[in-house]
Formats: structure tokens, C-alpha cells, sequence
């Protein structure tokens, strides 16, 4: 705590939470989670209870005799440096668990059974990527899909040229979802129908790629 408060501090003037991030992945190390292990995910009650602590302390601890609007505004400020600490802890987090397969017996002394960063991950449930290019990968997801979606409402959809590249991403990702056993129960007449519909895809797409020289 004597450590992170200082940076904190620099971190809800100034929003670099990389500092204070680091801080609190060494905090992830000493607490542990029922099975002995580190509490990498932050869902324990002692992880739960120093991170508010620390917020808290740099004058985020909620004004209990404030009017309702400070006290909302409060607790914005407060979510907002969380969430902003927790974007810096993400990538840390990825990267300090990456270069443990560069030290075996530093993984062993902490996670011990472990013979990889992927089974750290795996067991953890934590995709090795920053929550922040987690959040704009959905975000580009969604609205690719929201584009698809307007132009097959339209009658005759016209697509930019601006727009092609996503429009190709958007039907990938449709495409490699289906599953043959969707079209378990089909009947005789729709099979033929959905047959003709993707030659007739197929045959797009492959003078689609061949446009690309």
C-alpha cells in the first residue's frame, strides 16, 4: 500500500496507471485464492477490499453526509480511475505471465503444476489480450455486423468501396459460425434453395479473391 499510494495518486491527476498497475499486480501475487494460488483475477474479498482501500485513501472514499449529486459524482471518478487501473493491469498482467516460460522455476515457485503460460491462462479464464483491444475488437465487431445488417435490409444493397473490406470481414465471421447441423430438418425444397444460394455465394467470393490479384 505504502508503495501504491504515491502513484495512485499521480494516476488520478494524470490517468498513467501503468505505475500504479504494476503495483497492484504484485498484490495479485501475495493474495490467494481458496485453492493456494494467486488471486490473479482480483475476485477475492482481500484483493476486493485493498483495491478500495486505496481508493479510498487518495480521496475517492464515498461522502456519506455529501448531497446525492457528489456523491454520484464521486463514485464515477472512483469507477472511472478503476476501471482505467484495471486497463493498465490487463496488459501487465498478459505480459508477466508470458515471461514466466522464460523462467520455469519462478512458474513452478508460484503456480506450481503449471507447465505453460496457455494453462495459466486456460485456468484462469483470462484471454491474453488487453481488456482495452478486447473492448475495441467488440466494439469493431459490432458495428461491421450493424453495417451488415443495414445493407440487407435494403432492396438492392449498394456497397462503398469504403465499406467493402468490412462487409468481407462481417461475412466471415458469419460464414465460419454456420455448422452443418443447422440445417438439420430442412426440407427437400429448402435444401435445394440453400444449395443454389451458396454456389451462388461461392462463386461470388471466389471472383471477389481473384479480383485481388
Amino acid at each position: 500500500m505504502d508503495k501504491a499510494l504515491p502513484l495512485a495518486v499521480v494516476a488520478k491527476e494524470t490517468r498513467d496507471c501503468g505505475p500504479v498497475a504494476e503495483v497492484v499486480l504484485q498484490t495479485t501475487l501475495l493474495f490467494k485464492t481458496p485453492k493456494g494460488l494467486p488471486d490473479l483475477r482480483r475476485s477475492g474479498g482481500l484483493a476486493r477490499a485493498w483495491m478500495a482501500d486505496l481508493l479510498d485513501a487518495i480521496g475517492f472514499a464515498p461522502p456519506r453526509l455529501a448531497p446525492m449529486d457528489e456523491r454520484k459524482k464521486v463514485a464515477r471518478e472512483r469507477e472511472s480511475l478503476a476501471q482505467a487501473i484495471r486497463e493498465a493491469l490487463s496488459p501487465a498482467r498478459v505480459t508477466f505471465i508470458r515471461q514466466l516460460d522464460d523462467h520455469p522455476e519462478e512458474r513452478e515457485r508460484l503456480f506450481p503444476g503449471f507447465s505453460s503460460s496457455d494453462e495459466i491462462f486456460e485456468y484462469y479464464k483470462i484471454i491474453p489480450k488487453a481488456q482495452r483491444e478486447i473492448r475495441i475488437a467488440r466494439y469493431n465487431r459490432r458495428i461491421s455486423l450493424q453495417k451488415l445488417g443495414a445493407l440487407l435490409s435494403a432492396d438492392e444493397p449498394t456497397i462503398a468501396p469504403a465499406d467493402g473490406a468490412e462487409v468481407v470481414h462481417a461475412i466471415h465471421r458469419l460464414a465460419t459460425a454456420l455448422a452443418p447441423d443447422l440445417f438439420d430438418g430442412a426440407d427437400a425444397r429448402s435444401e435445394e434453395l440453400l444449395r443454389q444460394e451458396l454456389a451462388e455465394t461461392r462463386a461470388a467470393l471466389l471472383a471477389l479473391e481473384e479480383s485481388l490479384g
